[in-house]
């Protein structure tokens, strides 16, 4: 199984997570920024790796909390749906849609004590099946 791996480093003062309330400008703005940083990150990380074989490729996303304290790792999901579109751009999948990425499954990060938050993204290709 080939693993691609991916981390992006997300400062506190554009991180939104989806039980944030605010007016949908805030959101925007802030997945937007994180968008740009994103693609240019996946651009430069992702050149020279191989695109998946087959599809669809397993995504799991590596939410490091700022501190130890309680943290539920999906509410990431606006973060991470900007980074997905970001690698989406760079044009190393066609699409994050279903047929071509499963997930993103959320797992817990440590925290890494820079403050700032990190996406870890895991692409994991499958080994293809034999066909007889």
């Amino acid at each position: 199984m080939r693993r691609t791996v991916l981390t992006f480093r997300i400062p506190k003062n554009e991180w939104w997570t989806q039980n944030r309330r605010g007016a949908w400008q805030a959101k925007y703005r802030r997945t937007s920024a994180v968008k740009r940083r994103a693609y240019i990150l996946a651009r430069n990380q992702l050149r020279g790796v191989p695109r998946p074989s087959h599809w669809p490729v397993r995504v799991i996303a590596r939410i490091s909390p700022l501190t130890h304290g309680r943290f539920d790792p999906e509410n990431a999901a606006p973060m991470v749906k900007a980074i997905l579109d970001a690698i989406t751009l760079t044009g190393w999948w066609p699409d994050d849609n279903s047929t071509y990425v499963t997930g993103p499954d959320y797992r817990r990060g440590d925290p890494i004590g820079s403050g700032r938050y990190a996406i870890t993204i895991i692409i994991q290709e499958a080994e293809q099946e034999n066909q007889p």
